[in-house]
This record gives C-alpha cells, sequence and structure tokens, in this order.
C-alpha cells in the first residue's frame, strides 16, 4: 500500500495525460470527419420525385418488398443519419468490445460516412471512419483515438471500394427509394432461395444476393464473387417497425469469415436514433 501511495504522483499524471491525449485525439477526429460528412448531407437534394417500379424488371419477391417498405407512397427522402449502438469484435474468437457507430448516408449523390467510437479496455478506444463517394473515399483507423493508421485517402483500391460501396449500397435498406433509382440485372429468379443480381456502381460490378423474408422484409444481403462461388460479406437486419411512414429495420448483424473460413458475427448493432427529415445536425 506504501508503494502505491508512492507512485500516486506518477499514476495521477498518466492518467490524465492519457486523458488529454484521448480527448485530443477525439476532437481531432471530429475535425476531419465531421466537414465530409455535412458535405455529403448538404449536397443531396431536398427533393427527389417519386419514382416507380418497373414490374417487368424484377422478380416477384422483390417487388413485394419494395412495396411493403412503401418508398412509392411515402416522400422520398434523399438522406438519412443512423446512430448505432452494440458490441463487435475482430474475429470468430474474439473479444467483443462495446461500440457506437453514426452513420450518415445521401441518395443522389450516393455517399456514405460512418465513423465509430469502440472500446477496446479501460481508457483506451479505438476510432474508426469510413467514408466513400463518386469511387472515392478513404478508410482510417486512429490507434488510441490519437494516431491515424491504414490511411487511405486517394481512389481506394477495388477491394475496399466494393466493399465500402456496398455498405452504401446496404445503406438502402433504411432508405429502399435507392433502389428504385439504380438498375439492376438480375442473374437467375432465385439461386438457393436468394435473389441473385449484378449492378454497376461508378462503372464496377457488383454481385449480390438478397434474402426476403415471409414478411416481405429484407433479411440478409450478401457480396460474393463474379462466379457465385465465394461469399465475402453479409449484413443481416432484423426487428422492422414502421417509421415516418417507411417500414425500416432496427436490428443489424454484420457477418463475415476469418482464415481458416469459418462465418462469425462481426458485429451486432441497435439502432437508436433515425433521422431522415430535419436540419444536419450531431449527436
Amino acid at each position: 500500500m506504501s508503494k502505491i501511495l508512492y507512485y500516486l504522483p506518477e499514476i495521477t499524471y498518466f492518467i490524465t495525460a492519457w486523458l488529454l491525449l484521448d480527448l485530443l485525439g477525439s476532437g481531432l477526429f471530429r475535425l476531419l470527419v465531421r466537414p465530409r460528412a455535412k458535405q455529403n448531407w448538404e449536397a443531396a437534394q431536398s427533393s427527389i420525385e417519386a419514382p416507380t417500379i418497373q414490374e417487368d424488371q424484377s422478380p416477384q419477391s422483390w417487388l413485394n418488398y419494395l412495396t411493403q417498405s412503401n418508398p412509392t407512397h411515402a416522400e422520398p427522402n434523399p438522406r438519412v443519419r443512423l446512430r448505432m449502438k452494440g458490441i463487435v469484435r475482430n474475429s470468430s474468437k474474439g473479444k467483443w468490445h462495446p461500440a457506437e457507430i453514426k452513420a450518415f448516408f445521401t441518395l443522389q449523390p450516393l455517399t456514405m460516412v460512418w465513423y465509430a467510437d469502440i472500446t477496446r479496455a479501460f481508457m483506451v478506444s479505438v476510432k474508426a471512419t469510413e467514408q466513400y463517394g463518386e469511387s472515392q473515399g478513404f478508410s482510417t483507423r486512429w490507434l488510441l483515438s490519437t494516431f491515424p493508421y491504414r490511411w487511405k485517402k486517394e481512389a481506394l483500391p477495388q477491394v475496399l471500394a466494393q466493399r465500402n460501396a456496398f455498405y452504401s449500397l446496404a445503406a438502402a435498406v433504411w432508405q429502399p427509394q435507392w433502389w428504385l433509382f439504380y438498375p439492376f440485372k438480375w442473374s437467375e429468379a432465385k439461386v438457393d432461395d436468394d435473389l441473385a443480381f449484378t449492378c454497376t456502381l461508378d462503372g464496377q460490378p457488383f454481385f449480390l444476393k438478397a434474402k426476403i423474408n415471409d414478411q416481405q422484409e429484407l433479411e440478409e444481403l450478401s457480396l460474393w464473387s463474379e462466379n457465385w462461388q465465394e461469399w465475402q460479406t453479409a449484413l443481416r437486419w432484423s426487428d422492422y417497425r414502421i417509421f415516418q411512414e417507411q417500414k425500416m429495420p432496427f436490428q443489424m448483424e454484420v457477418l463475415r469469415k476469418d482464415k481458416a473460413g469459418e462465418v462469425f458475427v462481426q458485429a451486432d448493432l441497435q439502432v437508436t436514433d433515425v433521422v431522415q427529415k430535419g436540419k444536419y445536425a450531431w449527436w
């Protein structure tokens, strides 16, 4: 006990310095992320005409999903922002860490900005952000909220760009109008009970499968390789509710594969706030 008291000034100094460093990093992080999100938010068109469903181009189950989501009757929303809380981990056997994620999506232009605050341990947090728009973007991780690494500011590599665009596309579950503004090429009516289709964003093809449940809700969206043999990433949604005349999910899971090919849940998130209409603001 006496030894602890002897080093108490040094311990107090270390904790104080650590907290100040984390506070400085948090402020710098938001200083870099906020302007881009706000720019995308303000660039989104304030009004969009209600699109119409092309019944001759899509499978009936997909048309049922769009009808049930009510995007053609409700006023189209060009943008949406979400706040989600939950847990994340890096591997199938990794430790779960509390996380808070704030995401911003705009329909026209199609953009995505999200950032996460992940608590790794007591007074040890990691912040992450990914931004995508018009084939440009970057992915950044901030060690201890202060030191950035994996910095990519120019045109993204194809794999990273596809992943970011996939998340932007997945945001359409909160903006069903998105699906009606882009043409899809349906590969087959059904593949293992999933709808398979391709779409092109900024000249890049994406090979996707969608699973719709009996309640006409989009239950899962997954990204596949060109030959439909290799599954890469999947997102699952549940707990659908009516919000501002639209049916949207409030629970989301991110599925990935580890090096051994084992599928595991990487993130389990609950939507706590949704804003579709109103002025731009940060929580």
